[in-house]
């Protein structure tokens, strides 16, 4: 049953997430309108409406996701030349669209050119060491936000981002160091999380557990209990990672992520009512869930209920599960049939 417990310490948390669709006609429709207007404007020589039109068609296309079309757009507009402060506003806006498409070292090069015309431009400075910090080039990332921070001592943000860098290549003393210096500046509730983390990394999970803790008391937060029970388990002590849970569900009674990791642990203190009653509530709540459904018939077959964890198993293969429950659930199906 270990891949069982694989699935539900790093699996479990990363499932549910809503998909977004988007149409993108009329969007569509709007922008061949703008093209065929700054044509016009091309062949009749009206080049101040063509620098108007390609704004309007470069901030349109940026608003409805077509990135290469915007960015194309911003790079006819520099190529015009227009005074320092456009060539500098449009630069970082090119720099941004360049990073959604992920074309990391053209977004730098862009961030570059809005630099070379306003060295103390803010929103190039921030831009620039974020996108060394997506293309992996982290010194670099390091020696970008280490400006910004002359730049605006006073700031969070740049503390906050050179920490996490530092988090990312394993300076973990150096990471927190950058973390508390953001936490005096602005005392985000994600930051407490962050510095939590990096002592859990490094094993240090007294300081883990002191810092999630401090941190309930000045900003209560399901998110720290949620963390704190995950420690509790890491460290084999499900009662105490209960308990964390419970008190989640106090401050944020919507986490229905966190009910699903009570059911997990109910049995091991005895507590079966309670997993069945939160059950019923997942079932009643969501009833064409194949990840619960999952989660019953592997908690009725750790109980010894084959023929009722077979039904749910069943259950589920016709809910049309992600793959990840559906490859789990093939599993555990497998496993009633070597023990049958």
């Amino acid at each position: 049953m270990r891949l069982h417990r694989l699935f539900i310490v790093l699996i479990l948390p990363l499932l549910c997430r809503p998909l977004l669709l988007a149409d993108k006609t009329a969007d569509q429709q709007k922008i061949d309108t703008l093209s065929t207007q700054i044509d016009s404007a091309s062949e009749r020589g009206d080049y101040t409406n063509v620098q108007q039109l390609r704004l309007e068609l470069a901030t349109w296309a940026t608003g409805a996701g077509f990135e290469e079309i915007a960015a194309r757009q911003y790079e006819l507009l520099l190529a015009a030349r227009p005074r320092k402060t456009e060539r500098v506003k449009w630069s970082v806006q090119l720099g941004h669209l360049r990073m959604t498409l992920k074309d990391y070292s053209r977004a730098i090069q862009a961030y570059d050119d809005a630099l070379h015309d306003d060295p103390k431009d803010w929103h190039a400075n921030l831009a620039r060491a974020r996108a060394f910090t997506a293309a992996d080039l982290h010194s670099r990332a390091i020696e970008a936000y280490s400006r910004c921070i002359k730049l605006r001592p006073d700031d969070a943000v740049p503390y906050e981002e050179i920490a996490g860098v530092y988090e990312k290549r394993g300076f973990l003393n150096k990471a927190i160091s950058f973390y508390e210096q953001a936490l005096t500046r602005n005392p985000k509730p994600q930051l407490y999380l962050n510095i939590a983390d990096c002592y859990a990394h490094q094993k240090n999970t007294t300081k883990a557990i002191f810092t999630l803790s401090h941190a309930k008391e000045r900003l209560p937060r399901a998110d720290y209990d949620v963390r704190l029970g995950e420690i509790y388990q890491s460290l084999g002590d499900p009662a105490r990672a209960v308990q964390a849970w419970e008190d989640a569900l106090k401050t944020d009674p919507q986490r229905q992520d966190v009910r699903l990791r009570l059911v997990m642990l109910y049995d091991q203190l005895g507590r079966r009512a309670d997993t069945d009653r939160v059950f019923q509530e997942l079932t009643a709540k969501y009833p064409g869930s194949p990840l619960v459904h999952y989660l019953k018939a592997l908690k009725h077959f750790e109980r010894g209920e084959k023929a009722a964890a077979q039904q749910e198993a069943l259950r589920v293969q016709e809910l049309a599960p992600t793959a990840w429950v559906a490859h789990f659930n093939e599993l555990l199906l497998e496993e009633m049939k070597k023990r049958s």
